[in-house]
């Protein structure tokens, strides 16, 4: 089941204007500039993420540019990741409530709905997942394994600091600090041992980087503590707030019901160390999220581990009603979306019904209806084993989680393979990018921007090779060119009587605008 969702969808199609999007403009200049210190986008530091995801990345397409273009291979950086967070929330859960509880709460991350599209994307916080997994492994283990307790605290935390910096690791360098104050089972030499180790550990992934950072790149090192800062330390807004808890409503389904359940009907047991960990791991994530600048749906991500690593327990320990009432939640909504999706494909190759078949060029103009054997064959056979699942499965505590998983693995897995080649057809910037790359001389300067957002940057960039340069921070500049983003809600301003304009574009149905202007005389 884990490859079937996390393989499709990491190859035949463009990046795609989301995280994949600056992903693969930041690893791209990477590998062009050969610049592995300093992460930069179109020219520009990248100060949001650490280094360590586009490392990966990087080191992916080079292995494997031989057979996939940079943006395909670079996706795999997430798949390792990914799988390394399974692998070690398994692993916790399995040491905090027991084997059978450990492979459902792998199942419970598997099927959060937030997981299901960012694990396919060129997305840092995949790494910073994985980091929070062995860590909280790391403590899981320490009262039966100090040592190797520590180590695996280190790594994760080291790991999460590589990859976003003092918000991921500060979560679990102040949930290891709230386990000790309030679990009287962690209140032992062998937890301040392995705590101990694991900081030692941390130390070198805490500080070469920086280090080197600071030696060859001291603008770049200023500039990124100062956003480490100001990420972590915005005084926390209403608006926001309630933002982060509608994304979580979704993003973190099933895990989040399944675990509150848990922590009301365990609630006299919440400094044991099976519900202590995860308990104080979701606490410190929670608040952090607070006061986080600008949350976004990628930072909500933090909440599936700790939601994660006790829903495996929560599902085992569920009445019969409430894993019928699950279960058949689960069957009934992914059939019906998946019978849909067959049906539109059906629609869309065939013509009939006629009404759908238009509806599916309409959002599309432009599309072209096509057939690709291996992804049908792989579509067949995720349909053919959610029938056998829904039709064979033994009635048990373990259909709740284990449907939903295997309902959401159909889903992605049917879009990735019937239906990419139509989400790509609008989703993908190639033709954008090419049609204005086509406008340029071949030695026109340099551009400014205005209104540019980062993934369309990263998205020219790799595509058409432009770095723009923005007005935002740069100011107005001597460039003969100027590109212009805005969207069909608001008007464009003209940016003045010496420039023409020479190009507009867009994707097809999209709201967003590009105009190119040139400077007379």
């Amino acid at each position: 089941m884990v490859a079937a969702f996390l393989l499709p969808g990491l190859v035949g199609h463009d990046p795609w204007k989301t995280e994949d999007a600056i992903g693969i403009g930041v690893v791209h200049q990477m590998l062009s500039t050969g610049n592995w210190l300093t992460p930069t986008l179109a020219g520009e530091p990248f100060l949001q993420d650490g280094p360590v995801y586009f490392w990966v990345a990087a080191v992916f397409v080079r292995l494997l540019d031989f057979v996939l273009p940079t943006h395909e291979a670079a996706r795999f950086a997430s798949t390792f990741f990914v799988l390394l967070a399974l692998w070690w929330i398994r692993l916790a859960a399995r040491e905090l409530y027991g084997r059978t509880e450990g492979d459902l709460s792998m199942l419970a991350l598997l099927g959060c709905l937030g997981l299901m599209w960012h694990a396919h994307e060129t997305a840092p916080d995949m790494a910073m997942i994985a980091g929070l997994a062995g860590a909280y492994y790391g403590i899981a283990i320490t009262q039966r394994a100090p040592l190797r307790g520590g180590v695996f605290y280190g790594l994760g935390c080291g790991l999460a600091f590589l990859a976003k910096g003092l918000f991921g690791v500060a979560q679990p360098l102040l949930a290891a600090l709230l386990v000790l104050l309030c679990s009287t089972a962690y209140r032992r030499r062998e937890f301040g041992f392995a705590v101990a180790t694991g900081l030692a550990v941390l130390a070198p992934f805490a500080a070469i980087w920086p280090f080197l950072l600071h030696s060859e790149a001291p603008a770049y090192y200023q500039a990124w503590w100062a956003w480490q800062i100001q990420n972590i330390t915005s005084a926390p807004r209403w608006e926001y707030i309630l933002d982060t808890a509608k994304t979580l409503s979704w993003a973190a389904w099933p895990a989040w019901p399944l675990t509150l359940w848990a922590t009301w009907a365990y609630r006299h047991r919440l400094r044991e160390p099976g519900y202590a960990v995860p308990f104080m791991a979701g606490l410190v994530s929670l608040v952090m999220l607070m006061f986080v600048e600008s949350p976004d749906e990628m930072d909500t991500l933090v909440m599936l581990v700790p939601l994660a690593i006790p829903a495996g327990s929560a599902a085992v320990r569920l009445g019969r009603g409430a894993v019928n009432a699950l279960a058949w939640f689960a069957i009934m909504t992914f059939t019906l979306i998946g019978a849909f999706m067959w049906l539109m494909w059906f629609a869309a190759l065939t013509g009939i019904p006629a009404k759908l078949a238009a509806n599916a060029h309409r959002l599309q103009p432009g599309w072209e209806m096509s057939v690709h054997p291996v992804a049908l064959i792989g579509a067949l056979a995720l349909t053919a084993g959610w029938l056998i699942l829904v039709f064979r499965s033994e009635r048990s505590n373990l259909r709740a989680l284990t449907h939903w998983a295997a309902g959401a693995t159909l889903c992605w897995g049917l879009a990735a393979t019937l239906w990419l080649d139509w989400i790509d057809h609008g989703r993908s910037y190639r033709s954008v990018a090419e049609s204005l790359r086509a406008q340029l001389p071949e030695h026109y300067g340099c551009i400014e921007s205005r209104g540019l957002r980062l993934p369309q940057r990263g998205l020219f960039d790799y595509h058409a090779g432009l770095e723009t340069r923005r007005r935002e921070v740069h100011g107005t500049t001597d460039c003969a060119y100027l590109l212009v983003q805005t969207s069909t809600r608001e008007r464009a301003a003209h940016p003045g009587p010496e420039w023409v304009q020479v190009w507009e574009g867009s994707r097809p149905r999209d709201r967003e605008r590009y105009r190119l202007y040139r400077r007379q005389g």
